[in-house]
């Protein structure tokens, strides 16, 4: 092979390495999680944990390139490097040393919806004895899970948060456990439900939202955390959630 033919081929390789070196693949789950993460109608990523990740990685020079990866195999691609990063709480993850994490990004608080019409007190769990509440298939809730057994609370159960706001809008459940901010975007997004529920003070439950990546990234997770420190101390951060707040 003659020798430019030999730089061609070396310079055409470097590009691709560079090329695929300079994006961060992220995952958005198929069904999205908003206001967290998710695909808007016009099939782009948005989403709290979406836009600081992707004003990091704007600032030091990278994309982030969205995927959709069932959630059975978002570990396995992560301990490959076909994934490089998703959105999850690290107390969720089993052998969590093995990732690299972000800092917090929001803290996440599971509260009661009720209507405003009826709405429920919540100061002890005995203000829900009685009571008929919906909860999230497959969601664990250990703060209420013995009254749930010993049945003095009556359980709703349904498979996403649509459709536990439906039965409390419809007045088929008194109150529903749902991710606050969760519970603001789909009332926000819902406009006969705009003014109609009330949010109890008191939180059942909650985690900690961070950037999950894999190991490789190792020295990019430490700007991703100064970034975030100084986004707190800004406002900026607030101001991204509160594009997704009623």
């Amino acid at each position: 092979m003659k020798p430019f033919v030999w730089v061609l081929t070396l310079l055409m390789l470097f590009a691709q390495w560079a090329f695929a070196s300079n994006k961060i693949v992220f995952n958005v789950s198929p069904t999205g999680y908003p206001p967290y993460m998710f695909k808007g109608a016009n099939g782009q990523a948005q989403g709290i944990v979406y836009d600081v990740l992707n004003r990091v990685a704007t600032k030091y020079g990278y994309e982030v390139v969205v995927v959709g990866v069932p959630k059975k195999r978002v570990v396995l691609q992560l301990r490959s490097g076909e994934l490089d990063a998703t959105a999850l709480a690290k107390e969720w993850v089993k052998n969590p040393e093995d990732f690299e994490f972000s800092d917090i990004i929001v803290q996440a608080r599971d509260v009661l919806f009720s209507l405003k019409e009826k709405p429920i007190k919540f100061d002890s769990i005995e203000d829900l004895y009685g009571k008929t509440v919906g909860i999230h298939l497959g969601y664990s809730y250990p703060f209420l899970a013995e009254a749930f057994s010993k049945k003095y609370i009556t359980t709703s159960v349904v498979n996403t948060e649509t459709a536990m706001l439906g039965k409390v809008y419809m007045e088929r459940s008194d109150a529903a456990v749902v991710n606050e901010l969760v519970g603001q975007w789909l009332i926000k997004n819902t406009p006969h439900w705009r003014n109609q529920f009330v949010i109890s003070k008191r939180e059942i439950g909650g985690f900690d939202y961070r950037i999950q990546f894999s190991k490789k990234w190792k020295d990019f997770v430490v700007k991703v955390n100064k970034e975030l420190s100084q986004m707190k101390r800004d406002g900026s951060l607030e101001a991204i959630k509160s594009k997704y707040k009623l």
